[in-house]
């Protein structure tokens, strides 16, 4: 639906004297149409009011079409009553007029936007139809009224053709002309820089029209063409229009007056002079039209890409996240200002320095990312490190996408966002989920998992794992004694000494209760753990100051140490379990040591 199909009331009271003058102005187009582009018949050769009408209707309110057809009404039959009299016929013949119009613009009105360029041809299309199908039948009833109403005059068919021919010119070119001085205003004159060009060329064409119909033969009438097309091709729609109505005004004055390139001088040939004269500003239409149709549209799709191209600017510049494209050669060709926000560098400096920004472990991941996009195309999302101005890294999450530029090589659009917070959030989570929360020692899921890998790792390098179960003498009596709170406090203290007699290399772990464990990798001989339970034997010896109480508290440690290459964790848990037992028979506060079976020399040493 278009606009004219909707709008507030229009109260006609206060509008009078715009109607009036409305009327004033159609009695001008249907005075001029009448006297100076009188036809052969009685009939105009180019019926200028209904073109006038057409394009009112098209673009105004539809309340308002009942005082602009009563305007229309009286207008009209004023000029026609100076012409022809008051009688049936002038009545009949004002009706025509007025009532084409209206159906012709109730047709078009519902299926199309006239004042869409970009839909210039379906308003051609439709448009077209509707004024064929409404001066077609109003040709019908006028010819009609003419033939029986007054016999002297013309046969029915010359009535009806003459009557069609020239009330459907009118209404398409003079209603596209209205259309666009209402739609348009100062606009259709062009940007403010060439307005006084187009005023120029249509005064060429208006002199040229006039020098041809004066006195030109009829080929001469078809120089007109080049200065049309000129002025098509400079200034499109708002060229072509009046640049036609100008011809058609000249060319219908002058073939009425009897001058002109279609005056054939025997009155029996002026019907076929108005044919000419008609058929002449119908082909001027369909030589100009098309250039000024695609160039229409041309604009139109223009202005919506640039437009779009607006937005999607605006979009990327004031969105939050950081939005780059790469081109093809790995270069940036577009960075968002968000980049200042996000990371604190400007677009010059990201630009310059980008990879040395990204965290050094993040770089290859990131790397294969773009190679993968870029050979095989598709999505990917990356979650990595990037360095702020400030020194710190934020982690960043990108979705990054293969697309394909104007000439069908390949390019990646990015869209990262800060994810610090989040990352961290899961690292903590991560964190608490493999840490004991009283001790902060790795818990048991940890140490599964990096016992694991740590006999892997001995397997391949030919290595040795060392493994210290520990538990603490009599905590029980500790717990019995002075409460679970003291208890929680000895652990604590445990954990500190603990973590003070290994290597930042080795694993600290609270198994459960009073078990604690170290895992020690890379080792070769049974030293580095004899060290390691003598420092950790000698440390628990030492009175704990909890508060106000002072507690002596030892631990019983079993020491398994795998076999060269051996990679069976539950063989080297089983193993530190058997000293820690032997260790608490031979009467605790002390430690034991188990070597698995096999060689005892991984690297060729004693």
């Amino acid at each position: 639906m278009t606009h004219a199909a909707t709008g507030p009331a229009v109260p006609i009271a206060r509008h009078l004297p715009w109607f009036a003058l409305f009327a004033a102005a159609m009695a001008a187009c249907g005075w001029w149409s009448i006297h100076l582009a009188a036809g052969p018949l009685g009939f105009s050769m180019l019926w200028l009011p209904g073109g006038v009408l057409f394009g009112v209707l098209l673009s105004a309110p539809r309340q308002a079409w009942g005082g602009y057809l009563v305007a229309a009404l009286l207008g009209i039959l004023a000029a026609n009553v100076q012409r022809n009299g008051l009688g049936l016929v002038t009545l009949v013949l004002s009706l025509c007029d007025v009532m084409e119009t209206w159906l012709a613009a109730a047709l078009v009105v519902p299926r199309v936007d006239v004042r869409q360029l970009g839909n210039i041809n379906r308003t051609l299309r439709v448009s077209g139809l509707a004024v064929l199908v409404s001066c077609a039948l109003s040709a019908l009833v006028a010819a009609a009224a003419r033939h029986i109403l007054l016999p002297q005059s013309f046969g029915f068919a010359p009535l009806f053709k003459t009557w069609l021919a020239s009330h459907a010119l009118g209404m398409v070119i003079f209603g596209a002309l209205t259309v666009i001085v209402r739609a348009e205003g100062r606009r259709m004159l062009g940007p403010p820089a060439r307005r006084l060009e187009l005023v120029v060329t249509l005064l060429v064409i208006a002199i040229s029209s006039w020098l041809v119909f004066e006195r030109g033969q009829l080929p001469v009438a078809f120089l007109l063409l080049p200065p049309l097309m000129v002025c098509v091709l400079r200034h499109h729609f708002s060229g072509f229009v009046p640049a036609i109505a100008v011809i058609a005004l000249i060319a219908a004055m002058a073939t009425s007056a009897g001058r002109g390139p279609f005056v054939l001088g025997s009155e029996t040939n002026d019907l076929v002079r108005s044919y000419q004269l008609q058929l002449y500003l119908l082909c001027c239409c369909w030589v100009a039209f098309p250039v000024a149709s695609v160039l229409a549209e041309r604009r139109v799709l223009t202005h919506r890409v640039a437009r779009s191209e607006r937005q999607y600017r605006m979009l990327a510049d004031y969105s939050r996240d950081l939005i780059i494209r790469v081109g093809t050669h790995r270069n940036l060709d577009y960075i968002s200002p968000s980049v200042t926000e996000l990371l604190g560098w400007t677009r010059e400096e990201y630009d310059q320095q980008r990879w040395e920004l990204i965290h050094p472990e993040d770089v290859a991941i990131l790397r294969d990312t773009m190679d993968s996009l870029y050979e095989k195309g598709g999505l990917a999302s990356i979650v990595y490190r990037c360095r702020h101005k400030q020194g710190h890294y934020i982690w960043l999450a990108a979705n990054v996408r293969s697309v394909t530029d104007a000439n069908g090589r390949a390019a990646l659009v990015y869209s990262g966002r800060d994810v610090t917070s989040r990352v961290e959030a899961e690292l903590a989570l991560e964190q608490q989920i493999r840490r004991d929360p009283l001790t902060g020692l790795a818990n048991r899921l940890l140490f599964d998992e990096r016992i694991a890998l740590a006999l892997a790792r001995g397997g391949r390098n030919r290595t040795r794992v060392g493994l210290l179960y520990i538990d603490l003498d009599y905590f029980k009596s500790v717990n019995d004694t002075h409460g679970h709170a003291v208890g929680d406090l000895v652990l604590r203290e445990f954990a500190r000494r603990l973590s003070g007699c290994i290597r930042s290399v080795d694993l600290g772990v609270r198994l459960g209760g009073d078990e604690f464990a170290v895992l020690v990798e890379d080792i070769a001989t049974t030293q580095s753990l004899q060290f390691v339970a003598n420092k950790l034997a000698t440390a628990m010896r030492e009175p704990m100051t909890l508060g106000e109480l002072t507690l002596h508290v030892t631990a019983s440690i079993g020491v398994g140490m795998s076999g060269c290459g051996q990679t069976d964790a539950a063989a080297l848990v089983q193993l530190a379990d058997g000293a820690l037992y032997q260790a608490k028979a031979a009467g605790r506060d002390t430690w034991r040591l188990a070597v698995a079976e096999g060689p005892n020399d991984c690297d060729g040493n004693a």
